[in-house]
């Protein structure tokens, strides 16, 4: 955000070398109020050492398109210019968090025309994913039988996914410290069918919202979700979602997430049984209300990986874990896995109440590890069946 300074390095000697000499505690504040040789030394950083991994000898060789230290006023401000776009060098034409000079968190980015002259787009701002994934839970299993609705025949689902998501710092617009993300996730599963349809199947997931994120202290956000299933059913459904946390100045993080449903839906169907008869059937399906508490670690060079336990509306258990890894400056290995226990008291149909979501994928930044800017990168992944799951009535 505008003129913000570094986040705090992994081992903290920043934010307690500035307690020694103020000779005060920590003050309840959400950003650092100064930084070291121009540079971010942050838990993000790819080296936590004074040179925060931006100059070229930390291996931003100009290859990988980012030339000279990140510094406010020279002219290789950090990243190269792509397809003719220009550099921006500083000002409002910036776009970045820094809003009016290259500071310690963001360098001026590059823009590139969308054939309308006034029309560019800053691609610093932007995270694109692919990946496949596996996952079940009670959509999965269909009636087919009319006479008796216990008849439910049952597949996994296993396909592909791609997105993007992208976040703003909304300073420059508020004046408060606020950032916001929209993003938006397709996947194409079942491809050659399953037992009881031969559609495959379609997803469509819109997430978007406002966040806070900081260097230590409080943060918060809460995002809308919308999800567009096309199966052997068709359902459009929305939730909300958000996280309550806790940073540390050592950059661990400990907080809350909770997913909530908004809108439910029902459709007609038509599958067909082990005889090959076609059976009509109508379903009615919500979204499952979540609740969990988790712990983040995070890595240099923007990366984390993150724990969870938590429980749902219908008294099911839900566990976790994600993780996001920097393979190189621009690229990202994004893994995570969900598990939904059901209740035991559902002991008859434990089968079809269980649910989990499996995935792994890539994340190119085109703006590397400081790309939006360290409090305006999305503070949330783009829904997807782990954190969107769906409950058949």
């Amino acid at each position: 955000m505008a003129n913000q300074p570094a986040q705090a390095p992994l081992n903290g000697r920043l934010v307690r070398s500035s307690v020694a000499s103020r000779g005060g505690p920590v003050r309840q504040v959400g950003y650092l109020d100064d930084c070291q040789n121009g540079c971010a030394p942050g838990c993000d950083c790819f080296d936590s050492g004074p040179s925060c991994g931006m100059e070229a000898s930390c291996g931003f060789e100009p290859g990988c398109g980012v030339e000279g230290c990140v510094t406010c006023g020279e002219a290789t401000c950090g990243v190269e210019s792509m397809l003719g776009g220009p550099v921006y060098q500083g000002g409002s034409a910036c776009r970045m968090a820094s809003y009016g000079q290259c500071g310690c968190d963001a360098c001026c980015a590059d823009s590139i025309p969308v054939f309308l002259p006034i029309l560019r787009i800053n691609w610093a701002r932007f995270q694109f994913f692919a990946g496949v994934q596996g996952f079940k839970g009670p959509m999965n299993f269909a009636n087919t039988d009319a006479a008796n609705p216990n008849s439910r025949s049952g597949s996994g689902s296993f396909g592909f996914y791609e997105g993007l998501n992208e976040g703003r710092n909304l300073k420059p617009l508020l004046g408060l410290d606020i950032s916001a993300q929209l993003g938006f996730r397709a996947t194409q599963s079942n491809l050659s069918g399953t037992e009881f349809t031969g559609d495959s199947r379609n997803q469509f997931f819109l997430t978007g919202g406002f966040f806070r994120q900081v260097d230590y202290g409080l943060q918060y956000g809460v995002v809308f979700d919308y999800l567009n299933d096309d199966w052997w059913f068709q359902g459009n459904m929305t939730q909300l979602r958000g996280e309550l946390s806790w940073k540390t100045n050592d950059c661990h993080t400990f907080g809350f997430q909770f997913m909530s449903g908004l809108d439910g839906d029902s459709s007609d169907g038509i599958v067909r049984n082990t005889a090959g008869n076609i059976v009509r059937t109508t379903v009615n399906f919500d979204p499952t209300d979540q609740y969990r508490f988790f712990y983040r670690r995070l890595l240099p060079g923007t990366g984390d990986w993150t724990a969870f336990a938590g429980w749902t509306d219908d008294s099911d258990g839900i566990l976790g874990a994600t993780l996001n890894l920097p393979l190189r400056q621009k690229l990202v290995l994004s893994t995570g896995a969900t598990f939904l226990i059901p209740d035991d008291n559902s002991v008859a149909f434990d089968n079809r109440d269980e649910g989990w979501n499996i995935s792994l994928g890539l994340v190119y930044r085109p703006g590397g590890p400081i790309g939006c800017g360290r409090y305006c990168r999305p503070m949330f992944d783009v829904a997807d069946n782990g954190t969107f799951m769906v409950d058949q009535r």
